[in-house]
């Protein structure tokens, strides 16, 4: 969209070469780039190593090794660690392979052992009898409904208080899992694209994504405020229809609740008319991009905003559609009021390029970078994570 933060992801740095080393980058990727580049990238957790005298067509540069992940930008922790290899060398059926957690191209993931995502339960039961007898106790960590079965057996440890036995047995169970989300749902990785993207092979981008979406048009910022399709809008369409999930979100410049409502049927009623829609409609606010911040709903008031987007929403859903707001996290702070979005029913997906969660109460889709590269994309592209199952994956 059009932020404009500068967002230093060094791992995503184009390379001047990419080489497969088997020493010293211990069967990884390595990527020949400026030394102060090889670091984790935000919100990851590892080691990143640096050799010289392997970039030969550059002396200045080194061979960067990403030799252990233990923690994912999502904030996802590995008991395994993970490392970069080209996603020809890692076998799904062997291996969970992650997105964006490595430098070069698209095609160099993240390969962590399918068996490396462990939640290990470790229950103490504490009884006043040496009998031996079986209880079952379900006991949930990090998400993990783990079943242990506890015996207790009077060779356990045994301490005499007030001639009373007492028997304490500990059982480690660890269990084998796809780490999920706090809802049970396991994290999805999407992109959105406007006119501004330039797209040179759709199919090539589907195998690294989960959906998409796409602006289907906007409101001029200037005074007369008029409505517009998204020049590449249909293009972007017949590329994605039918291969991945798809949803849309309508750039506004609403000063008044009418003109919100206005935007939601411009959307429903024209833009989507015969469409396919998987994810909530989602309405853009930010700043216009005009100087002096001069956009005509660049400076409302936040009373004035909510109004305008709590409009939208209920419009959108008097139609049948889920609908949601995307905004900065500084926006959802100081320019919206949060809660009556949540109470209007709105999804909540928000922009922070930081190696730190969002500080919104609540949000479904976490915009992590302006700056991502993907095979089939000339010039980077909006990536976010979802959290929730809000297009019926």
């Amino acid at each position: 969209m059009n932020f404009n933060f500068m967002f230093l992801l060094a791992l995503l740095v184009a390379p001047s070469v990419l080489a497969y080393i088997e020493e010293p980058c211990l069967s990884g990727e390595g990527i020949c780039l400026q030394k102060s580049k090889c670091v984790m990238s935000r919100g990851q957790k590892g080691s990143a190593k640096t050799y010289k005298g392997y970039c030969s067509n550059d002396p200045s540069n080194v061979l960067c090794c990403i030799k252990k992940v233990t923690q994912l930008t999502d904030g996802t922790k590995l008991k395994t660690p993970g490392v970069c290899k080209n996603v020809s060398e890692c076998p799904s059926n062997k291996n969970n392979i992650y997105s964006n957690q490595c430098p070069g191209s698209s095609n160099i993931k993240l390969c962590v052992p399918n068996n490396s995502k462990t939640t290990t339960a470790t229950t103490t039961t504490i009884t006043t009898t040496t009998t031996k007898q079986q209880t079952s106790t379900e006991t949930e960590t990090n998400d993990t409904t783990t079943t242990t079965t506890i015996t207790k057996e009077p060779t356990s440890t045994e301490t005499e208080t007030n001639d009373t036995t007492t028997t304490t047995t500990t059982t480690t169970t660890t269990t084998t899992t796809e780490e999920p989300t706090p809802t049970g749902f396991t994290p999805k990785e999407i992109i959105d694209v406007s006119q501004w993207n330039e797209i040179t092979d759709y199919d090539a981008i589907i195998p690294f994504i989960d959906g998409v979406i796409m602006r289907c048009g906007y409101r001029g910022y200037g005074s007369a405020g008029n409505f517009a399709k998204d020049k590449k809008f249909e293009e972007h369409y017949d590329g994605f229809n039918g291969k991945t999930k798809i949803g849309y979100y309508f750039f506004t410049q609403a000063t008044t609740i009418d003109e919100a409502e206005a935007e939601a049927e411009y959307v429903v009623n024209t833009l989507l008319k015969d469409k396919t829609n998987d994810f909530p409609i989602f309405w853009d606010t930010e700043y216009s991009g005009a100087q002096f911040y001069s956009g005509r709903a660049d400076l409302i008031s936040k009373k004035t905003r909510t109004a305008c987007a709590v409009a939208f929403i209920k419009k959108i859903q008097e139609f049948g559609y889920r609908a949601g707001i995307y905004a900065s996290e500084s926006w959802y702070n100081n320019k919206l009021y949060f809660n009556e979005l949540i109470e209007a029913g709105a999804y909540i997906w928000v922009a922070k390029y930081n190696e730190k969660s969002p500080s919104t109460p609540y949000y479904n889709a976490w915009q992590y970078t302006s700056s991502g590269i993907l095979d089939g994309i000339n010039g980077n592209v909006d990536q976010s994570h979802v959290y929730d199952n809000i297009a019926n994956w």
